[in-house]
């Protein structure tokens, strides 16, 4: 039974922009709303849920147990990144294809491992990737894109309003120790902050602290304060003061990492068009000073490092 991609959604219907990046998806919306959502996105098949279901937290809980097995996307989620790309090689991945199978190829790889939460990274920039770390089993998701198969450990609290991406990563690694990130690729919101419908009825300030508190008392020093931040929007100033981050006190090993053998070395152009000592080993040749791939793959052989 292939994934089901579902976009949950609130009096938005005629904003739903993560629907142009996928093939099939699913809106699911109150019941209340069904008409409105039928008539501006006639393309989508729409699932409804109770209207006694408010809020994307107790959304979240019905789908899982709907669904069963499911990928979440934000209504406003309007583009895919490829954080792995070389200089003058596009990030913006506008194949709605292409997105649709990494998302399944994902899926796949968590029901392998049997991980019950997948996600991609909160990252944004290439400047951020690790060419060595790209799976991780010991990072959080992001609240935009993620998925789950649904378990008995597969739970958001109710009392949060916001904030539920660190619900649902810390819970899961107190659970069953692993939550499975894909660092290659982040997904783009549009006009969060200030985009009317989701969740902007509840978000502010006051809201913003509380969910804070209550993450930390149930997770304590894994959760972090960051400090003031505008998240790069000064318009978003008065709407978030304080923001978090998560270090799990135990850890995974990021998994299908690359070891590379830095005492095979040679001199070759690099794609900067330099000439660098490169490390041969992995998958291809790297340019050790510079972190681009290099013109030529290795025929090395690949090892990798264990789980």
């Amino acid at each position: 039974m292939p994934l089901k991609i579902v976009i949950p959604s609130h009096k938005r219907w005629d904003r739903v922009f993560a629907k142009n990046i996928v093939v099939d998806p699913i809106i699911c919306v109150a019941e209340s709303q069904k008409e409105m959502y039928e008539r501006y996105n006639p393309e989508c098949e729409i699932v409804t849920h109770p209207d006694d279901v408010i809020g994307l937290i107790p959304k979240r809980n019905w789908m899982a147990k709907h669904f069963g097995e499911l990928f979440m996307l934000d209504d406003d989620v309007h583009a895919c990144k490829y954080l792995a790309a070389v200089p003058g090689e596009k990030t913006v991945v506008k194949d709605k294809a292409k997105v649709t199978r990494i998302i399944n190829e994902l899926y796949d790889l968590a029901c392998l491992l049997d991980v019950h939460v997948f996600g991609f990274t909160s990252r944004i920039s290439p400047m951020m990737y690790e060419e060595n770390a790209w799976l991780s089993l010991s990072k959080m998701i992001t609240g935009c894109s993620y998925g789950v198969r649904w378990n008995k450990n597969v739970w958001w609290n109710e009392e949060l309003k916001l904030k539920e991406d660190f619900w649902i990563s810390c819970y899961m690694k107190y659970k069953e120790r692993k939550v499975l990130t894909d660092l290659r690729y982040s997904f783009s919101q549009k006009d969060t902050f200030v985009n009317a419908g989701g969740l902007s009825a509840f978000r502010n300030q006051e809201e913003e602290r509380r969910c804070i508190m209550l993450i930390r008392k149930n997770f304590g020093e894994s959760i972090r304060l960051k400090g003031v931040t505008n998240n790069g929007k000064g318009v978003t100033k008065q709407m978030v003061e304080y923001n978090i981050s998560v270090k799990f006190p135990y850890s995974v090993h990021h998994i299908v990492t690359p070891k590379f053998n830095y005492n095979e070395t040679d001199s070759i152009k690099c794609a900067r068009r330099q000439t660098c000592r490169v490390a041969r080993g992995g998958w291809q040749d790297h340019c050790r000073p510079c972190g681009r791939r290099s013109e030529r793959r290795s025929s090395s052989n690949r090892t990798h490092q264990d789980l």
